[in-house]
C-alpha cells in the first residue's frame, strides 16, 4: 500500500528507493570524508588534492533493456562508474510506504 504522495513509485519503490539513497550516500560528503568513516584509503590527484564526485546520475535501466536502476557516478579524475540496483526477490508481503 502506497501513501498518495508516494504514488511515483509504484511497484518499483524498493529499487527506487535504493537507487536515491546511494546516490544521496555518495553525494552528502566530499569522497575523501567519506573514506575516513569508512577506514578506506583516499584517492588523490598526482597533485595530492582529493578527487571528488562530481556528478552522481541516478538511470532507470542499464542500458540493456533490463527494469534495473542505479547510479553513475563520475569522478574528477575523469572516471565514470555505474553502480546497478538489481532485483533478486520481490518481498513476499505488502510493504507500505510513509514518510517521517
Amino acid at each position: 500500500m502506497l501513501d498518495n504522495s508516494d504514488d511515483e513509485l509504484g511497484e518499483y519503490a524498493h529499487e527506487e528507493i535504493l537507487q536515491a539513497l546511494v546516490a544521496r550516500l555518495l553525494t552528502s560528503a566530499d569522497l575523501d570524508q567519506l573514506c575516513d568513516e569508512a577506514d578506506l584509503p583516499q584517492l588523490t590527484h598526482d597533485d595530492g588534492t582529493p578527487v571528488t564526485v562530481t556528478s552522481a546520475r541516478v538511470y532507470r535501466d542499464a542500458g540493456v533493456l533490463t527494469l534495473d536502476r542505479g547510479v553513475w557516478l563520475e569522478l574528477s579524475d575523469g572516471s565514470v562508474f555505474g553502480l546497478t540496483v538489481t532485483i533478486a526477490r520481490r518481498p513476499r508481503d505488502e510493504v507500505t510506504l510513509r514518510r517521517r
